[in-house]
C-alpha cells in the first residue's frame, strides 16, 4: 500500500493547508480558509480523523493555547472545546461571558474588539512610569460561517464594511509574541481564521496587497487520505485484520472510487453499506448510492436484468428490425452493451468506476438509422423509447451555450436554475443521454464531455457534482461524409457506391482528423477509444424495405386515425419506388421527404375531395406526376 505517512509515527500525514498555516503563523496574522472546511482531516499525531476546528485547536495547543475562540452570527461566541474550564478561563482572558455548554451572541463591533485585544499587544506601566508591554494570552479566533456574513462582499451594508475594515487594520497592526512556557518557541501571532466556502465570499480588499493576510485552499483529501480513511472506517464492515491485505484492498477499492469526495462522504458511504447489509465486495455498490443521492439505489447495470433484455432483443431480432441494413453497427453496439452489463467497461484502466457505465460515436450519413438505434436501445433498455435525453448540438453552437446544459456561473442570470444536462441527470441518473450531431457544438462544449468521458462527472453552475457512472452517452455525427475546403466548396467523401469497408475507414480517418487539427482536441479521440461505430449507406435493397414500411404505416394511420382501409395496386408501388428510392444520398429519412410529397399530400388532397365514410375500403391506382412537379393519386373503392 503506497500510504502517505509521518515519519515514525505510523498515521497519515496532515494536508498541505495545515501544514501552511504551521510555517506561516511567524509572518502573517489572518488566514482565509477556503474550500473543503466542513470535512474531516488527519491532523498528523492521530489515525483517526478530527474536524477542522479540532485541528485548529490541536494546532494552537502546541503554541500553548488552553482554547480558541469560534464566533458565527448565529450562535456569536464560544471556547473551543467548550468545557467549564475554558469558559472560566476565557472570562478570565478576556471577561468574556459564556453559559454551559452555550455561546455568547456578541455583535460584530464586540468581536472587532475582541480580535483587537486577542491580537495585539497591550501597553502598561511599569511602577517607574515606564511603558511595557503585555502579550495577550495566546489563542486564535475563528470565523466560522464567514461566507454568510454579507450577501455582496464587494457592496456590504455598513455594518459589515467597518468591520471588514477594523480586521484589516488589526491584520496589519498584529504583533508576533513568544510564549515563555514553550522551550524554542518563535514568535507568532495569535491568528484570525476565517472558514469561509470561496474566498469570493469576502472583500477582495481585505487580502489583497495585504501582506499579513493570507488566502488558502482546504482541497478535496487526495488519495492517501481517503485510503486512511476506509482503513479507519473497515471495522463496520467487519473485514477481518488478518490477513491484513483484506482491509488494504478494500480500503484501495475505496479510495479508488471516491475520487473527488470528502472524508465524511467516505465515512458515510461505509456507514451506508454497513446498514443495507452491502459488502466489501460491493462496496462500489454503495458508493454509487451515496453519489446519485438514492439511499435505495441499486444499480440497473447489475444482476441479469440487462443481460436477459439484450438477449431477449437479439432472439426477436427486433433491433435488425427497426435498423435496417446496419449488421455491423448493430453487433457493434451490442457488443458494448453487454461489455456494460458485466461492468466491463474500461476494464483495461486501474479504475473506471466513475466513467459513464457505456459511450457510443455513431457516425455516417444523415437518415441511415444513427437516432433510430438510439431510440431501439432506449426501448429495450427502459421499455419506452422516449425515455432517453436528447440535445440537439446544432442549438449549443454559441460560445456560452454550455451554460443552458450546466446553468449559468455564480453572479449571472439563471444560476440558482442549474443546467438542462445537470438537472436532468441528477433526477434521473440512469438514463440513455443523445448528443445528436455533436460536430455542431461549440468547442468550448466538448471540453465538457471530456470531463464526463474521464471523470464521469460534471459540477454545474450552483457548484453541485452530478455523477454519469450509471449513464450511456451516445454521440451521433455526420463528419468523414462532406468536407469544407478553404474557398468554402463542399466535397464528398464518400459515396453509397463506396464499399462498406472503404466507407468506415474514410469515415474514422475524418473523423480523427477533425478532433486532432480541427478542434485540436485528440483527448477527446482518444476517451472515445473504439467506441466509434460507422453506419453505412442504405442500398436499394434496404431503401425498398423502408419504403414499404413507411407505406404501411400510412396505411395503419388512415385505419387508426379515420377507420379508413387502403391499400395500392402494383402500379401505384411502382411510381412509389421510381419517385422515393431515385436518391438514397440522404437514407431513410430523404425517402421519408419524399414520401410525404410524392403520396401523403396528395393522398390527403385527394381524401379531402373524394370524402370519407366509416369502414371505407379504398385503393390508391395510380400515382402521377404533373407537369409541375406535384403529384397527384387516382383512387377507386372497393
Amino acid at each position: 500500500m503506497n500510504m502517505q505517512i509521518v515519519a515514525g509515527t505510523g498515521v497519515p500525514s496532515q494536508p498541505k493547508w495545515m501544514r501552511d498555516v504551521g510555517r506561516l503563523t511567524s509572518v502573517r496574522s489572518q488566514f482565509i480558509l477556503a474550500g473543503n472546511i466542513r470535512d474531516l482531516v488527519f491532523n498528523g499525531k492521530s489515525s483517526a480523523p478530527v474536524s477542522v476546528l479540532d485541528a485548529l485547536f490541536g494546532f494552537m495547543s502546541e503554541a500553548g493555547a488552553k482554547y480558541i475562540l469560534v464566533w458565527d452570527i448565529v450562535d456569536g461566541l464560544s471556547p473551543h472545546p467548550n468545557t467549564a474550564e475554558t469558559r472560566q478561563q476565557a472570562k478570565l482572558d478576556f471577561e468574556l461571558e459564556i453559559p454551559a455548554g452555550g455561546s455568547n451572541p456578541i455583535s460584530l463591533e464586540r468581536l472587532a474588539e475582541l480580535i483587537k485585544r486577542a491580537t495585539q499587544l497591550r501597553e502598561v506601566k511599569t511602577a517607574e512610569g515606564e511603558a511595557d508591554f503585555i502579550a495577550p494570552p495566546r489563542t486564535a479566533i475563528v470565523i466560522d460561517f464567514a461566507s454568510r456574513l454579507t450577501a455582496d462582499p464587494e457592496r456590504s451594508p455598513e455594518k459589515e464594511r467597518l468591520f471588514f475594515i477594523a480586521c484589516e487594520k488589526y491584520a496589519l497592526n498584529a504583533a508576533p509574541f513568544k510564549v515563555s512556557a514553550v522551550a524554542g518557541a518563535m514568535p507568532t501571532f495569535n491568528p484570525v481564521f476565517w472558514l469561509t466556502n470561496a474566498e469570493r465570499d469576502l472583500p477582495s480588499w481585505l487580502s489583497v496587497n495585504n501582506p499579513r493576510v493570507h488566502n488558502i485552499a482546504v482541497s478535496l483529501p487526495d488519495m492517501d487520505a481517503r485510503r486512511s480513511m476506509a482503513l479507519a472506517s473497515a471495522g463496520q464492515l467487519q473485514i477481518p485484520n488478518d490477513p491484513p491485505n483484506l482491509r488494504v484492498a478494500f480500503a484501495n477499492e475505496v479510495a479508488s472510487l471516491s475520487d473527488q469526495m470528502t472524508l465524511r462522504g467516505v465515512l458515510d458511504v461505509i456507514r451506508l453499506a454497513a446498514a443495507n447489509d452491502i459488502s466489501a465486495e460491493d462496496i462500489d455498490e454503495a458508493v454509487t448510492s451515496y453519489k446519485v443521492g438514492d439511499l435505495n439505489f441499486k444499480s440497473p447495470w447489475r444482476g441479469n436484468g440487462l443481460r436477459d433484455q439484450i438477449a431477449a432483443a437479439e432472439k426477436s431480432n427486433e433491433i435488425h428490425k427497426r435498423v435496417l441494413g446496419q449488421q455491423t453497427a448493430v453487433t457493434k453496439t451490442l457488443d458494448i452493451l453487454k461489455r456494460s452489463s458485466f461492468g466491463l467497461s474500461g476494464a483495461q484502466a486501474k479504475s473506471s468506476g466513475s466513467r459513464p457505465k457505456g459511450v457510443l460515436f455513431f457516425a455516417g450519413p444523415t437518415g441511415v438509422g444513427k437516432t433510430e438505434l438510439a431510440k431501439t436501445i432506449t426501448k429495450m433498455i427502459f421499455g419506452d423509447e422516449t425515455a432517453y435525453l436528447r440535445f440537439d448540438m446544432s442549438e449549443f453552437s454559441a460560445e456560452h451555450s454550455d451554460a443552458r446544459l450546466i446553468g449559468s456561473p455564480p453572479g449571472y442570470v439563471g444560476n440558482r436554475e442549474g443546467g438542462e444536462l445537470t438537472n436532468a441527470v441528477r433526477d434521473r441518473p440512469f438514463r440513455v443521454i443523445l448528443f445528436d450531431e455533436i460536430e455542431k457544438a461549440n468547442p468550448r462544449i466538448l471540453d465538457k464531455f471530456l470531463q464526463i468521458l474521464e471523470d464521469g462527472r460534471l459540477t454545474d453552475g450552483r457548484g453541485e457534482t452530478v455523477y454519469f457512472s450509471q449513464s450511456l452517452i451516445i454521440f451521433t455525427s455526420n463528419v468523414g461524409i462532406f468536407e469544407v475546403l478553404k474557398d468554402g466548396t463542399k466535397v464528398q467523401n464518400v459515396f453509397p457506391a463506396d464499399m462498406p469497408g472503404q466507407v468506415e475507414k474514410t469515415v474514422r480517418e475524418k473523423i480523427g482528423d477533425f478532433f486532432t487539427y480541427t478542434l485540436g482536441r485528440p483527448e477527446i479521440l482518444n476517451r472515445l477509444g473504439d467506441n466509434i461505430v460507422v453506419f453505412q449507406f442504405i442500398t436499394h435493397e434496404v431503401g425498398a424495405q423502408i419504403l414499404e414500411s413507411m407505406v404501411s404505416n400510412v396505411a395503419n394511420r388512415l385505419l387508426e386515425e379515420n377507420d379508413t382501409s387502403v391499400s395500392f395496386s402494383q402500379a401505384a408501388k411502382g411510381a412509389l419506388a421510381e419517385h422515393c428510392l431515385a436518391d438514397l444520398s440522404h437514407g431513410g429519412r430523404g425517402i421519408g421527404n419524399k414520401l410525404e410529397s410524392v403520396l401523403i399530400n396528395p393522398l390527403a388532397r385527394a381524401l379531402f375531395a373524394r370524402g370519407t365514410s366509416v369502414g371505407d375500403r379504398i385503393e390508391v391506382e395510380r400515382v402521377t406526376r404533373n407537369d409541375d412537379g406535384t403529384f397527384s393519386v387516382s383512387l377507386r373503392g372497393l
